[in-house]
């Protein structure tokens, strides 16, 4: 049985990374932006500064190892 693949989104308010208001703030701007190229979110949190490139890529490393089972 295959766990539910988490949005990055969900994974930095789960882990304490982002604030949902951040997130949500995003994710507006995101739905703004339909039918032109739409940045990813994690992109668009590191150009708000609401978080560091490094966390990103650490996140995202760490969400993709626990949705295959390796914790």
């Amino acid at each position: 049985m295959s766990k539910k693949k988490l949005r990055i989104a969900s994974y930095l308010i789960s882990k304490g990374l982002i604030s949902v208001e951040h997130a949500r703030e995003i994710m507006e701007e995101q739905e703004t932006r339909k039918g032109v190229t739409r940045e990813m979110f994690g992109r668009m949190a590191v150009k708000k500064g609401y978080i560091t490139e490094d966390v990103l890529n650490r996140a995202v490393i760490a969400k993709e190892r626990e949705e295959a089972g390796y914790l």
